[in-house]
């Protein structure tokens, strides 16, 4: 048995479909199988039940999974202590939030540029669920945004915490002065869609009054700027991904008490199937985070300890 054979387990586990472990790996069904039927012979167990249809792990396999999956971390880990060449080129898929596709992307598609000039970047802007769900079926190597909430053999890093402040167009009425939480219910309030982190954050923070107030949905941070713009309504952003508004004076900050609580945003990669390139460019994203937020106030952007 080697790490390959432990690999194609831990991965007909996640999928339960050998063509689609097959895919994934890069080798035919048949091989699956065979790898699959070495590992019970020498073991002496059935990890897998499967027919025709379907396919699903056993008691003795979930207890032998477990202990491949820690078998694969430790070998990963002793790689990455071992220090071996770093990747050069391939390509790696970056599933990211608006939020920071408009701050913090182009740094980090630079320094990858400059750093791995052969390295293909494949770059996926979308929502919070919509990205979850690439990652769990392995569409993106790395996620930068909210890590899930259920989710198996994820790797979370803490990334950085983005200031979040009440926006409005710099003309628009009665937003003038101080204001409590409670007098934004007197204006109509872009959110963004019902379901997302930031929107229940956006319920938690008026409580029982947010039933009074008038919402408008937007799925898209363009959008929403542009509805800002028009007078809509206003919103809560991260000033940092409106700085060319705040500048030509189409925007402004309010002075809200209490504040809305920062957004604490994350990478995330699945283990142990992360590629080592995808672990190495995970390092490059932090550093080029964290150079990023240190031009900035805490209360704007700040990177978070990794613990």
């Amino acid at each position: 048995m080697n790490i390959r054979f432990l690999e194609t387990a831990v991965n007909l586990a996640e999928l339960l479909n050998f063509r689609m472990t097959a895919e994934r790996m890069n080798i035919t069904p048949a091989a699956i199988s065979n790898r699959i039927t070495t590992i019970e012979q020498e073991l002496g167990i059935r990890i897998f039940d499967r027919d025709a249809r379907e396919v699903s792990v056993t008691r003795d396999g979930e207890t032998f999974l477990r202990h491949a999956r820690e078998i694969l971390l430790s070998y990963h880990r002793m790689l990455g202590e071992l220090s071996p060449p770093l990747p050069d080129e391939g390509i790696i898929r970056i599933g990211i939030l608006p939020s920071l596709a408009m701050t913090v992307l182009p740094a980090i598609a630079e320094t990858i540029w400059r750093r791995f000039p052969r390295v293909q970047l494949s770059i996926v802007t979308d929502g919070s669920q919509a990205l979850q769900v690439r990652l769990a079926r392995h569409e993106i190597d790395i996620l930068l945004g909210f890590p899930p909430a259920e989710m198996k053999n994820l790797r979370i890093q803490p990334l950085c915490r983005l200031g979040m402040f009440w926006v409005a167009a710099a003309d628009y009425p009665g937003c003038v002065g101080p204001l409590k939480a409670s007098e934004l219910l007197n204006f109509p309030i872009i959110s963004y869609e019902s379901g997302t982190r930031t929107y229940q954050k956006t319920i938690e923070y008026f409580g029982i009054s947010a039933t009074d107030a008038i919402f408008h949905y937007s799925n898209a941070l363009p959008t929403t700027i542009s509805m800002l713009e028009g007078g809509i309504g206003i919103a809560v952003l991260p000033p940092i991904t409106i700085q060319e508004q705040l500048r030509n004076g189409s925007l402004k900050v309010l002075d809200v008490q209490p504040r809305f609580p920062a957004l604490e945003y994350s990478q995330i990669w699945l283990e142990p199937s992360a590629s080592p390139l995808a672990r190495v460019i995970a390092q490059f994203v932090r550093k080029t985070v964290d150079d990023f937020c240190a031009g900035f106030d805490d209360s704007i952007a700040a990177l978070l300890d990794v613990g």
